[in-house]
Parts: structure tokens; C-alpha cells; sequence
């Protein structure tokens, strides 16, 4: 049998008399809760909110014996303060910024093909050892093809030199020998004799820690390996980037330093398979995506590949912003602009949206204009957007090396020349240089630094100053500091600020926020033991 209902009048003097009977309990609330609005959510008891806080703070559920703790007080500021003080409290700080700053790089190749070590060999020859490791600009070389060398041991003649066995196919092979990579010390790999070579210069004259050297085909992977990766090497290498970037974030909080310090501060933590890889690995790639790593290679220790200790070292060049500038933003996000949308999106809450008209149609004449801030439909967006793109204009796109002004300078003669007679201009040009005229607006910047192009004095100074700049401006506004306070407010409050909290909450939380010195902890603090936090109900 189906319940009766309710007819609408009854219906809407229960619900009265039930919102009068809430609100009658809310007042006799203990007087520390008795500022809660009567509205649809009711105050939560002091266990329901040491879980909200260990959840949100610890990420985790309270603990037996923070649970008896409780049974003989309440939650008070030294309870909390003991939170936001605890290791603990890294898990909060380091999920928010990751989900801020999207520092994933694991889909990205930062070795070039053709000096990592390829793992299995079989990949490109049916029947090989998986364990014996190759370079294909040796085997393309120096074999003669794509493929490794035989799977037997090597042999070596009267004068210590490979002895080589033709295949019908034109390549010719050697065998391969047991090496003891950096990575893993006390084990040994097969490693093809060629690739095993420690020989410090290339036939072609260059070193054989060059690119340069590396490229011609004629060097090894030196000792131990040391100027190759191996797979294993690059599962524990390519997530480092990403805790280095975390890291920065969660000493500066750890410490109590201004928050600001993630954007500012020009030190850098590295451990072992960092600098191994600034040292030994980026100095040898084709394009200068890490070539020239923020930190001098001439400053760095002599750590092995297993050591996991991280130190802090200072950035080469003043122009580096703390996050901003880290390896893994400046991979993760590969062009200036969308470097400055991230940092506009996640710190300044003020993400770029297409017009609501959309866009135009391609084939109008003014979807041809070469410059984005003329370009009708895109005008909307990057008249904003080139300004705060130019801070990272000295910075390599689809790279990380900082473009020194003493080698590259803003404009070059031989870019110039090869752009304006249409011809082949060399790799530089074409990498860093406005060297192909695509519309004839174009042709005065012929032999620019393309990150110049189209560039105002407002803009070139931002270029120049690099995001440090764009940090220190947004201060001054106040943007930074009512952002971040934003952002908090919503991870904790699991929802988006409402209009009159935007109004009239948020300016003064972010001003507090700023007059505080900018003290993370402090602000997480103030949201968490407000009367609007406790009420949530989850």
C-alpha cells in the first residue's frame, strides 16, 4: 500500500515547525557555539570535528589516542597549532599544490633517444636479451643499423680493440661485456662493447661529454655508464622533478617562511639522481631543452646516483622564480603563455575564457592577423595574457635552459640575413629566432628572439625582469595574497566561495593573510576554527 501524503499546506507548517524547533536547539548550543546561523546545517561535536581536521590537515582519520585524548577536553589552539606542526601536515600542503600547479612530466622525454640506453634489445631484433643494453645513434652508426650487438661476450684482438662479425643484412656486430652501472653499484649489466666505451674524445674531435662528441657515433657511455640511462635509472629519475618542486613548497611552509618564498626564493633541492643528471646527462642534449641546468655544473658535488639526501644550491642566474622556474613547470607547462595561465589560473583566480561568442570563423580576414593581441576573437584573452606571457620570455619554450642575454641576444645579424632571402637558416635561428616570415607583418622582427615578437617597451621590460616581477606586482595589488586565500577556503570548505563571502569575507581574510607576513599555517588556522568550518556536516 503506497504512504499517504501530505497535502502542501501541512507540508509547509512541518517544515516551519521544524526549522523553529532547530533553531530553538541551536540556542541552547554551548555558548562557544552559539554564533552558528540557524539555517540547514547544525554544528558538528567536538569528535565529528577532530575528524574533519585530521582528515583535512593529516589525511588521515583520527587515531585511538587522539580519541581518548578528547575524552578529557576539547579541541582547543594547541591542538590544532599541533596539526598544522606536525609532519603530518605535509600531506595537506602538498596535495593542494599539486593539484595547483599539475607538475606530472612522467609522459615527457628529457633524454633524448640517442644516448639513453634502450631496454630490451629485442625490440628491434626478434630473440634478443632483454638485459643488453644499446644506444641507437651507435647502432645507427657504428653497426650500421638499428640494432644491437650480438648476444654473446665480446672478443677483443692483440690490441685491445672489438672484434666485429659482418651480417648479411650490411651491419656488422660486436658482443657485449659486463659493466657495473651508477645506478645500482655492486651489480652488473650486459652492455653492447661499443656502448661500454669510456673514450673521452669522439673521432671527430669533440669530447666525448659533449653533444656534440656524443652524436658522432664514436663514444660510450663512459665510466660506469655515467653519460647514459638505463631504464632503471629513469623510473627513479623522472619523479624527482615533481618532489623537488613539492619540496620547495613544503620547506618554505615547514620553516614558517612567507608563503611567498615558493615564487622568490632562487635555491633549489637536489639529491643524488638530480645532479647526477644536471651533471652528466642534460649537458649532452641536441636541443638545449636542459643543456644548461639552473645550477652551475661547476658547483656541484660529487654525489653517487643513490643518494636520495636532498641539499639545497643556488640557481645561476637571479632571473629564476622558485616554482615558477623549477624544471618541472617549465616542462610541464611548455610555452610563456601557458606558463603564465597556469600561474594566473591557480594564484591569481583568474583563469582566461574564450569570448562567449566564440571564436571567428578562420577564413575572416582578421583571423589571419599574425599578432594575437589584434587577432579578432583572440584579442579578448591576450591582451591580458602577452603582457604576463613576456615574464617568461628568457625562458626556453619546450625547454627549461635560461636564455643568458650574453649568448642569446635579442636580435642576431645571421638570423636576419638567411630569414629575409627565404633560405635554410641553421638550428639556432630556427629554435630561438624569428627566422621564417609567414605574413609580411613578420618581416620586420626577421632575426628577433621570437619571445621578443611583437613586444611593446611595458612588455619588454616584463621580459626582462623575468616572473619574479610578475610575483612582486601581484603582491603589491593584493591579487596573490585574495587568491591563495581563496584557494584554501575551497579545498577546506569543499565549495566555492559564495558572492557575499567573495565580498565581504575574502578581503579580509586575504588582508589578514598579507599583514600576517603571509604565514600559511596561520591561514589555514583561521579556517579551520571558524564557526562556518565546524558546521559543515560530511
Amino acid at each position: 500500500m503506497q504512504e499517504p501524503r501530505l497535502p502542501g499546506e501541512e507540508v509547509h507548517m512541518f517544515v516551519r515547525s521544524f526549522v523553529a524547533l532547530a533553531c530553538l536547539a541551536c540556542l541552547a548550543l554551548p555558548a562557544r557555539a552559539q554564533d552558528a546561523t540557524c539555517d540547514d546545517t547544525v554544528d558538528v561535536d567536538e569528535y565529528r570535528y577532530l575528524r574533519q581536521l585530521t582528515l583535512d590537515l593529516k589525511g588521515r582519520v583520527p587515531t585511538e589516542e587522539e580519541l581518548k585524548a578528547l575524552d578529557a577536553g576539547e579541541i582547543d589552539d594547541a591542538l590544532v597549532d599541533g596539526m598544522l606542526g606536525s609532519p603530518d601536515f605535509s600531506n595537506f600542503v602538498r596535495r593542494h599544490h599539486l593539484d595547483l600547479l599539475w607538475p606530472n612530466i612522467d609522459g615527457l622525454s628529457i633524454v633524448d633517444p640517442g644516448i639513453a640506453l634502450l631496454l630490451p634489445a629485442q625490440f628491434y631484433e626478434q630473440g634478443g636479451d632483454q638485459d643488453r643494453l644499446f644506444i641507437l645513434i651507435v647502432g645507427l652508426i657504428a653497426r650500421g643499423g638499428l640494432v644491437p650487438c650480438k648476444d654473446e661476450p665480446a672478443e677483443f684482438d692483440d690490441a685491445g680493440n672489438l672484434v666485429f662479425e659482418s651480417y648479411p643484412d650490411g651491419t656488422r656486430r660486436e658482443g657485449w661485456v659486463m659493466v657495473e652501472p651508477y645506478w645500482a653499484p655492486g651489480t652488473e649489466v650486459k652492455v653492447c662493447g661499443l656502448e661500454a666505451r669510456s673514450n673521452a674524445i669522439a673521432d671527430n674531435g669533440a669530447a666525448c661529454n659533449t653533444a656534440t662528441g656524443m652524436y658522432s657515433g664514436s663514444c660510450g657511455c663512459g665510466p660506469n655508464l655515467e653519460h647514459c640511462l638505463g631504464l632503471d635509472a629513469a623510473y627513479l629519475l623522472i619523479p624527482q622533478f615533481r618532489e623537488q618542486m613539492v619540496r620547495t613548497i613544503d620547506r618554505v611552509i615547514r620553516e614558517g617562511r612567507p608563503y611567498t618564498d615558493i615564487f622568490l626564493d632562487n635555491r633549489e633541492p637536489l639529491n643524488g639522481p638530480l645532479i647526477h643528471y644536471y651533471k652528466h646527462l642534460a649537458p649532452l642534449a641536441t636541443d638545449p631543452i636542459v643543456q644548461v641546468p639552473p645550477v652551475a655544473v661547476a658547483d656541484l658535488p660529487d654525489r653517487p646516483f643513490t643518494d636520495m639526501t636532498w641539499t639545497d644550491h643556488e640557481r645561476t642566474h637571479a632571473e629564476h622564480a622558485g616554482v615558477l622556474t623549477s624544471m618541472s613547470y617549465l616542462l610541464r607547462f611548455q610555452t610563456a603563455r601557458s606558463r603564465a595561465n597556469r600561474f594566473y589560473t591557480s594564484f591569481l583566480c583568474s583563469p582566461f575564457v574564450a569570448p562567449p561568442g566564440g571564436l571567428p570563423s578562420p577564413n575572416d580576414e582578421c583571423s589571419q592577423e599574425p599578432n594575437l593581441r589584434m587577432r579578432c576573437g583572440c584579442a579578448a584573452c591576450h591582451t591580458t595574457l602577452e603582457p604576463a606571457a613576456a615574464y617568461w620570455g628568457r625562458f626556453a619554450e619546450a625547454g627549461t635552459m635560461y636564455l643568458d642575454p650574453a649568448q642569446y641576444p635579442v636580435y642576431s645579424q645571421r638570423c636576419a640575413e638567411c630569414a629575409r632571402e627565404g633560405r635554410q637558416c641553421d638550428f639556432i635561428c630556427n629554435r630561438f629566432y624569428v627566422s621564417e616570415i609567414g605574413h609580411p607583418k613578420e618581416a620586420p622582427f626577421a632575426g628577433v628572439l621570437k619571445s621578443y615578437e611583437w613586444r611593446d617597451q611595458a612588455d619588454i621590460a616584463n621580459l626582462e625582469a623575468g616572473p619574479k616581477a610578475l610575483v612582486q606586482q601581484t603582491l603589491q595589488d593584493g591579487r596573490l595574497s585574495s587568491c591563495v586565500t581563496q584557494r584554501v577556503f575551497e579545498r577546506l570548505y569543499r565549495r566555492p566561495m559564495t558572492e557575499q563571502e567573495l565580498s565581504q569575507e575574502l578581503p579580509r581574510l586575504a588582508r589578514e593573510f598579507r599583514d600576517g607576513g603571509h604565514d600559511f599555517r596561520a591561514l589555514v588556522k583561521k579556517l579551520v576554527t571558524a564557526p562556518g568550518y565546524r558546521r559543515m556536516v560530511r
